[in-house]
């Protein structure tokens, strides 16, 4: 289980400092009425219920919601999408639960099932991030397997999915043989394994040029050669919203679908586009945007939530009495990106015919 650790990590600061750039610069973008302004939308010919979708925008962005609207595929379908700033996860969920925003993206997938379990009622209904996290190591560390976490010490702030399903799978119990060194932030994480506090740090994707650029830590293992295409974090709502506002719903998921299309054919732009969003330079950017194994992707894939959620029971993450009370299935809903990808890919089926067959194919094979 997560416990805290006692005194000041050596050479934290150094690494707080330059999290801190990166996330400086990207609150940045927040504040940035300009960076922030929504494509104005002509919904009066879309008959939607709802005309305007208020997005909780995390600190890296989004970068298929920045597409939909520099490229006008909001606009296209009727809709304004306004990015509300949410500093952290607790934020962000908080703020889906109240009302105050209508979707997160950037949270992860296991804290949004724990509140759905809790009594939250959300659903998803897409992704953003598929894979892109990352363990590290002091440099020179050689990587054998999975058993090589054992008896070990992971830094981050609470079990992660993929660490524990690969531990599952080679026959282990992830509560009695790794301990997890709880840090807040990715930047604690790396300061936690270069002081020798911790054996391995769990990281985000958007400190790949901070690790790429330091003397001190390697990458080991990337989460998804742990747990292949693991559903990193999942498109959020609350399930009335959702329920309540088919049409909208339908236009959301038609314009996400669409910028994931474009992402994928012009990932060089998208850099560009991006670092330009958070008011950064492009080799940040580009460190993950680039990266093979980070790899953003609408698709809801059903499968790994429903594994995730298997994972959360086995390390007591849910409870027998929660899982008895909870229906998952009534919390996922992959309709509206399934119609959404089949009229696009109809729609545009000049523009991008390859991928819009593997998109099909692996929407089959993640959901059905």
């Amino acid at each position: 289980m997560p416990h805290d650790l006692s005194g000041s990590l050596t050479r934290r600061s150094f690494f707080g400092d330059l999290a801190a750039v990166g996330a400086g610069l990207a609150l940045g973008a927040c504040n940035n009425s300009e960076a922030n302004a929504p494509t104005p939308a002509n919904s009066a010919a879309h008959d939607l219920e709802v005309d305007t979708i208020h997005w909780g925008r995390a600190n890296s962005g989004n970068i298929f919601v920045t597409l939909a609207q520099q490229k006008g595929y909001f606009a296209d379908e009727g809709l304004t999408v306004v990015e509300d700033p949410v500093q952290n996860d607790t934020d962000a969920m908080t703020a889906l639960g109240s009302g105050a925003i209508d979707i997160t993206s950037n949270q992860g997938t296991s804290g949004p099932l724990k509140q759905m379990v809790t009594g939250q009622d959300f659903t998803f209904v897409g992704g953003y991030m598929l894979q892109g996290m990352y363990l590290i190591a002091k440099k020179g560390t050689t990587w054998n397997g999975i058993d090589d976490l054992v008896g070990k010490r992971v830094a981050h702030k609470a079990p992660q999915i993929p660490v524990c399903y690969a531990l599952i799978q080679a026959g282990y119990d992830p509560n009695e043989v790794v301990t997890w060194v709880s840090t807040n932030t990715s930047a604690d994480r790396l300061a936690a394994v270069v002081a020798g506090e911790a054996d391995y740090g769990y990281m985000s994707g958007d400190m790949l040029y901070t690790v790429n650029n330091s003397d001190d830590v390697d990458i080991v293992v990337y989460a998804d050669e742990l747990m292949s295409e693991y559903g990193c974090c999942r498109m959020d709502m609350r399930t009335d919203f959702v329920k309540s506002n088919p049409k909208t719903m339908r236009a959301l998921m038609r314009a996400m679908v669409r910028a994931n299309a474009y992402f994928q054919a012009n990932i060089d732009e998208c850099v560009t586009i991006l670092a330009k969003e958070l008011n950064t330079n492009e080799e940040y950017v580009a460190a993950y945007l680039k990266n093979e194994h980070y790899r953003p992707d609408i698709d809801p894939v059903k499968h790994k939530i429903e594994d995730t959620y298997e994972v959360m029971q086995k390390i007591d993450l849910v409870s027998d009495e929660e899982a008895a009370n909870f229906k998952l299935e009534d919390h996922i809903d992959t309709s509206f990106y399934e119609n959404a990808l089949k009229e696009i890919s109809e729609e545009h089926a000049d523009e991008y015919p390859e991928w819009w067959a593997s998109r099909k194919e692996f929407f089959e094979n993640q959901n059905k």
